[in-house]
C-alpha cells in the first residue's frame, strides 16, 4: 500500500513539475517590470501588434473587454502588478480560458517574439501563458490529489491496524 501511495504522489509531483516552473518564471518576469516599463506600454497610442495582442489576453484573464483602451486602463491601475501576482490561478473561469486559447495557440504569441516589441509585454505574455499551463495541469492533478489523499488515509488506517496487531503479538 505504501508503494501505491508513493506512485500516486510521484505522478502528482511530475505533473506539478510541469506547471510550477512556468508559473514561477512568470512571477519573476512580472518582478522585472517597473512603472517606467508599464508606462512605456501604456503610452502607445497604437501599440505594436504583439503588444496589443498581449494586452488583449491580459484583459480577458482579468475579466475586461479585450481591447486596447481597456488594457490602458488596467496599466494605469496602481494595483495592476499586485493583481497579476495575486491572481487566483486555481479558479480561472473556463470561459476566460476558452477565450485565451486562440492567443496561446498563436505561434507569434511567445515571449521571445513579444520581447522584441516590448520588455513589459514580455512579462505579461509569460504571465498569460503560465496561467493557461497552470490551469491545464491543475485539472489533471486535482483528481490525482484526491486519490492521493484517499490512498494516504487508507495507508494510515492500515499502519494503525498493523501497529495494533503488532502490539497484540508482542503481548502474546
Amino acid at each position: 500500500m505504501a508503494a501505491q501511495v508513493k506512485v500516486i504522489k510521484d505522478d502528482c509531483q511530475k505533473d506539478l513539475d510541469e506547471a510550477l516552473p512556468a508559473f514561477y518564471a512568470a512571477l519573476a518576469a512580472l518582478d522585472s517590470l517597473d512603472k517606467s516599463k508599464i508606462q512605456e506600454v501604456k503610452s502607445f497610442k497604437n501599440p505594436p501588434l504583439l503588444v496589443g495582442v498581449t494586452m488583449e489576453a491580459v484583459c480577458i484573464l482579468l475579466g475586461k473587454k479585450p481591447e486596447w483602451k481597456e488594457g490602458q486602463k488596467l496599466l494605469g491601475d496602481m494595483q495592476f502588478l499586485h493583481n497579476l501576482k495575486t491572481y487566483d490561478k486555481d479558479n480561472i473561469p473556463p470561459a476566460y480560458l476558452k477565450k485565451i486559447k486562440k492567443y496561446v495557440d498563436n505561434p507569434e504569441f511567445v515571449p521571445e517574439k513579444i520581447a522584441k516589441a516590448s520588455k513589459a509585454a514580455f512579462g505579461l505574455c509569460c504571465w498569460v501563458r503560465a496561467m493557461e499551463v497552470y490551469d491545464r495541469v491543475a485539472k489533471v492533478v486535482a483528481p490525482k490529489r484526491e486519490a492521493l489523499a484517499q490512498a494516504t488515509a487508507d495507508l494510515a488506517a492500515a499502519e494503525a491496524d498493523l501497529a495494533e496487531r503488532q502490539a497484540e503479538l508482542k503481548e502474546v
